[in-house]
């Protein structure tokens, strides 16, 4: 049965038991990616059956990363050593068989990243563990933002990489080829994944860009103010956590994801065709779009957590799903929490709202430009007043469901989800979508929004988007409290 202290709203529309019985775990994980045929899929991957759950404690590993005891046999000083050590030998050798690597308790202040690896036509996972069950005693931290020139992060971290397996040179090369260039805020990750089927069990990883900065009082501030997505700023920059980069069958089980703006990414390179990732008795936090991408990703059991010293909004989910995908992020039995700071006291927090993802110029609403046009174009591009709106574009809707989870009074009770580039609340607390510009789309729950909201446009640009037979909700909620 749905909650009934969460009534169904125009808002924060509830989803029916049969349509939230199509969001069990089995299903999600197990769908292959492709648009769904009858609500079937072929089961693929379950990690909820063996997966890690405890083998940790009876583990012998290939590898060993114990800066303080190098005396054991293939033991390493670094995280990346070891795991470019694993994949020499692997290639080397012929070995096709999972790679586990062991890591002891400590901090390590360095970027880890992992390749692909795939030996005679068969894909080899890699695994990472802590040898402690407490994922704080084991630690990931880098301080890396987006802002960060490629010339800087080739200075800063240019010797971790010089003798490094070469997929694993050829990932930092990418990056350190933009030269003067920002990296961007994907190459800003700690942890980066190629590696399909990789797991990670007992760590914290932590971007810890502009931590020493962050001010409880910055909402009172005369500096602050809003940026390009429209959320309240105070030079903060996209800093990630983890990237699960195009990687298929990821998991994280008792992992500590920490960091503010963008902290988890997860990406398909095929807009159409998702891959998936699975968080288990995870703590993910930060404050803006914290947990965000275009494909599937399933959190059951985790904590949520919301910070708000640095910003008077904040947003949990920014997905950029394909309309094609059934599912984009789906949040089962989790608890979203708050830091109990001033600014999750008085600030505006939501659920999410979704990622407009390179939009430029945008076909919603009645613009005030004198004589704006939005056509459909191979890019996403805009010079007042006409632009174009690649299909990749105007296809990133966005995926969101948050089912059996208890929602912290911090969570705005009306209206969750946002309208992409925001609205404002006035003194009064009355809620005002965002005045339109060339980024603004408004909050849609499902493909009849979509239709509604553009079927004039879409008529004159030859396209259609009928409802499928049964179809999933773009956002809903069931069973919450």
């Amino acid at each position: 049965m749905t909650d009934k202290s969460i009534a169904s709203t125009p808002t924060r529309p509830q989803m029916t038991k049969d349509m939230a019985d199509l969001y069990r775990p089995e299903l999600v994980l197990s769908h292959d990616g492709a648009p769904l045929d009858g609500l079937t899929s072929a089961a693929d991957w379950d990690p909820i059956c063996p997966a890690l759950h405890g083998y940790a404690r009876t583990l012998k590993p290939d590898y060993r990363v114990d800066p303080g005891d190098m005396s054991k046999p293939d033991c390493f000083a670094s995280i990346q050593q070891a795991i470019s050590h694993a994949i020499s030998e692997a290639k080397s050798k012929g070995l096709t068989k999972r790679i586990f690597i062991e890591i002891a308790p400590g901090t390590y202040n360095e970027l880890v990243y992992i390749p692909a690896l795939e030996i005679d036509g068969q894909k080899v996972p890699i695994t990472l563990y802590g040898s402690a069950e407490d994922a704080r005693k084991t630690i990931i931290s880098v301080d890396i933002d987006q802002g960060l020139t490629a010339d800087a992060y080739t200075m800063r971290f240019g010797s971790a990489f010089l003798n490094t397996e070469e997929s694993i040179r050829a990932m930092f090369d990418e990056v350190s080829a933009r030269g003067d260039f920002d990296i961007g805020t994907t190459n800003s990750c700690v942890m980066r994944v190629r590696n399909d089927g990789f797991e990670a069990l007992n760590l914290t990883i932590e971007n810890s860009y502009n931590e020493g900065r962050i001010t409880p009082d910055i909402i009172d501030r005369a500096d602050v103010t809003r940026n390009e997505k429209g959320q309240l700023s105070h030079g903060q920059h996209q800093a990630v956590a983890v990237l699960v980069d195009a990687a298929d069958r990821v998991m994280f089980e008792n992992v500590r994801l920490l960091g503010d703006q963008d902290t988890l990414y997860f990406k398909t390179n095929e807009p159409r065709v998702t891959v998936k990732s699975y968080y288990k008795n995870c703590t993910i936090e930060g404050d803006v779009d914290f947990i965000f991408g275009n494909s599937t990703a399933f959190f059951d059991h985790c904590e949520i957590r919301s910070k708000g010293a640095r910003t008077a909004d904040s947003y949990v989910a920014a997905p950029s799903t394909n309309i094609h995908i059934p599912y984009g992020i789906v949040f089962w039995d989790c608890s979203f929490t708050h830091d109990d700071s001033e600014a999750a006291r008085l600030g505006h927090f939501y659920l999410g709202r979704q990622w407009f993802e390179r939009v430029r110029a945008t076909p919603y609403g009645i613009s005030p430009v004198k004589g704006y046009r939005c056509t459909l174009g191979e890019l996403s591009h805009y010079e007042e007043p006409t632009g174009t709106i690649a299909l990749k574009t105007l296809e990133a809707v966005g995926k969101v469901a948050v089912l059996h989870s208890r929602i912290g009074a911090h969570i705005n009770p009306c209206a969750p989800w946002t309208d992409w580039n925001g609205g404002d609340f006035d003194k009064d607390g009355t809620y005002h979508p965002a005045p339109w510009a060339p980024r603004f789309r408004p909050v849609q729950y499902g493909i009849e929004d979509f239709n509604r909201t553009l079927s004039s446009w879409l008529e004159a640009e030859g396209l259609s988007y009928p409802n499928e037979e049964t179809p999933l909700p773009f956002i809903a909620e069931y069973g919450n409290s």
